[in-house]
C-alpha cells in the first residue's frame, strides 16, 4: 500500500516539475499566451494539491504500517511467552504426574515400616496380620488406579495373560489349566502390564 503511494507521489512530482519547466522555458523565450500560461499554472496548482493529498495518504499508510508492525511484534511476543509458559507447565505436569500415586502409597509404606518395627516381637501372628493388612492396602491403591491382578490358578492357560515356565503332570487338574503361579500378573484397565508366570497341567505320560 505504501509502495503504491510512493510510486503515485513520484509520478505527480515528475508531472509538476515538467509543467513548471515548461512555464519557465516559455518565460525565457519571451513568454506564452496568457491563456496557455493560465492553463499551465492551473495544472501546476492541481498537481500541488494532488501532491499534498498523496503526502498525507503516504503518511497515513506509513502510520498504519508501523501500527501493524507493532501489533505483530506484540502478538509474536505474547505467542512466544505463551509457548514458553506452556512448555514450563508441561514439564511441571510430567515431573509431578505421579504425585497422587505416591501420596496414596505412603500409608502402605507406613504400614510396612510399622510391621518391620514389630518384627522382633514374639507375636508372629500379629506380624502376619499386619503384613496382610498392608498387602490389602497396597492392592486397594492399585485398584483405585485401575490395576488388578490377573486370574491364573485354576484358569485355562491363556498366552495373552499367562507366561508358561513349565508343565506339571497331573490327573487332578484339567489339561492346559494353570496349576501354580510363581509371579502374579497385573493389568491396568484393559491393558496387560505383566503376564502371570505359571506352570500348566498336562496329562501323565501315556494318558491323554
Amino acid at each position: 500500500m505504501a509502495n503504491d503511494k510512493i510510486e503515485q507521489l513520484k509520478t505527480v512530482i515528475k508531472a509538476k516539475k515538467d509543467a513548471e519547466a515548461r512555464v519557465s522555458a516559455a518565460a525565457e523565450q519571451g513568454g506564452m499566451s496568457p491563456g496557455l500560461e493560465d492553463q499551465y499554472r492551473s495544472r501546476v496548482a492541481e498537481l500541488e494539491a494532488e501532491l499534498e493529498k498523496l503526502q498525507i495518504a503516504l503518511a497515513e499508510s506509513e502510520a498504519k504500517a508501523k501500527d501493524s508492525q507493532d501489533k505483530y511484534l506484540r502478538a509474536y511476543a505474547e505467542f512466544d511467552n505463551s509457548k514458553k509458559r506452556f512448555a514450563k507447565e508441561k514439564d511441571e505436569t510430567l515431573r509431578y504426574a505421579h504425585e497422587k500415586l505416591v501420596k496414596d502409597l505412603l500409608p502402605v509404606l507406613d504400614g510396612l515400616e510399622q510391621a518391620l518395627a514389630h518384627a522382633d516381637t514374639s507375636d508372629k501372628t500379629a506380624i502376619v496380620e499386619g503384613v496382610q493388612l498392608v498387602l490389602r492396602q497396597f492392592l486397594k491403591v492399585l485398584e483405585n488406579y485401575g490395576v488388578a491382578p490377573v486370574e491364573a490358578i485354576g484358569q485355562p492357560f491363556d498366552p495373552h495373560h499367562h507366561e508358561a515356565v513349565g508343565q506339571h503332570e497331573t490327573e487332578e487338574h484339567e489339561p492346559h489349566s494353570v496349576v501354580n503361579e510363581y509371579r502374579r500378573g497385573y493389568k491396568m484397565h484393559d491393558r496387560l502390564i505383566r503376564p502371570s508366570m505359571v506352570t500348566v497341567a498336562k496329562p501323565p505320560e501315556g494318558k491323554k
